[in-house]
């Protein structure tokens, strides 16, 4: 079943991908021509629907450019078969859910029509890692207070002010001051974790966390790595996140500002396989 939402309610419109009217029709039908033709590894068809900008990460934290893309178009891994999306204006993001696998697809208004923004894979692990995390760690420099990225517009150091400050709640445990940097529908998917996590799940992690103390910094962001697209009132940033142990993750993150207010409605985090854990080389 797909589920077409605007800001409000989802409204369940079949088995397969149907087309609502207006914009909703435009990019569904986009999204759907998309998914087919990746699907039969078309080359031709997929071409005009990708953006210059097209950042492409798979489900082992592996990050494309649209050049890459179409040199060797990567493999199908979803249909766009119950696929869910949101429409923020000139944004439209369409998730696909199978068991531990999962995709964002990003699309973007653009003069010549929609085009494929983002296109972020997401493996679950299939049962939450064994034995004790590490200790957290309690002071949070970058991103709370610094960042290794200089905004280039007015737009965006209003998106990182916001990172900040939810992130500044997420080292304090302080889910009365976390929530307020969010959209209802937020909803993060990880690879180290087992499922979905939604803004209610979030709030109650923060409190259970900080009620047993284990509350603690982020990881940190990573130089040089950091993209951050403006598209209407919508901003989605691309990034690489250092964990205090661990593999580094790829990460997505969309940004829409709502009364005066930036708020995050998705992150897709993915785990680079192919790194080295943080602190070897």
């Amino acid at each position: 079943m797909t589920a077409v939402m605007g800001l409000g309610t989802p409204v369940a419109i079949g088995s397969r991908p149907a087309f609502a009217a207006g914009a909703g029709q435009d990019v569904l039908q986009a999204d759907h021509a998309f998914m087919q033709a990746l699907g039969t590894s078309d080359k031709a068809a997929v071409r005009p629907l990708l953006d210059s900008d097209l950042i492409w990460t798979n489900w082992e934290g592996k990050t494309l450019d649209r050049t890459q893309v179409l040199e060797h178009l990567p493999p199908s891994t979803l249909g766009d078969a119950g696929s869910k999306s949101y429409t923020y204006d000139q944004i439209v993001t369409v998730r696909t859910d199978s068991g531990k696998l999962h995709v964002l697809r990003v699309w973007a208004k653009r003069p010549s029509g929609w085009r494929l923004l983002v296109y972020h894979e997401v493996k679950q692990a299939e049962k939450a890692g064994a034995g004790s995390p590490a200790p957290p760690v309690k002071e949070c420099i970058n991103p709370c207070k610094t960042v290794p990225y200089k905004p280039k517009n007015d737009t965006e150091a209003g998106v990182i002010k916001s990172w900040q400050a939810l992130e500044s709640a997420v080292t304090a445990g302080d889910a009365q001051a976390w929530a307020p940097h969010f959209a209802d529908e937020f909803l993060v998917i990880r690879s180290s974790g087992t499922e979905p996590e939604t803004k209610e799940d979030r709030i109650a992690n923060l409190n259970r966390q900080k009620r047993a103390g284990t509350n603690g910094a982020p990881g940190q962001l990573a130089p040089d790595h950091t993209r951050m697209l403006t598209v209407g009132d919508a901003v989605v940033m691309s990034c690489r996140t250092l964990p205090h142990s661990g593999k580094p993750s790829q990460v997505t993150r969309v940004w829409i500002k709502r009364s005066g207010r930036w708020l995050m409605t998705v992150s897709v985090q993915t785990t680079i396989q192919a790194a080295a854990p943080v602190g070897e080389k």
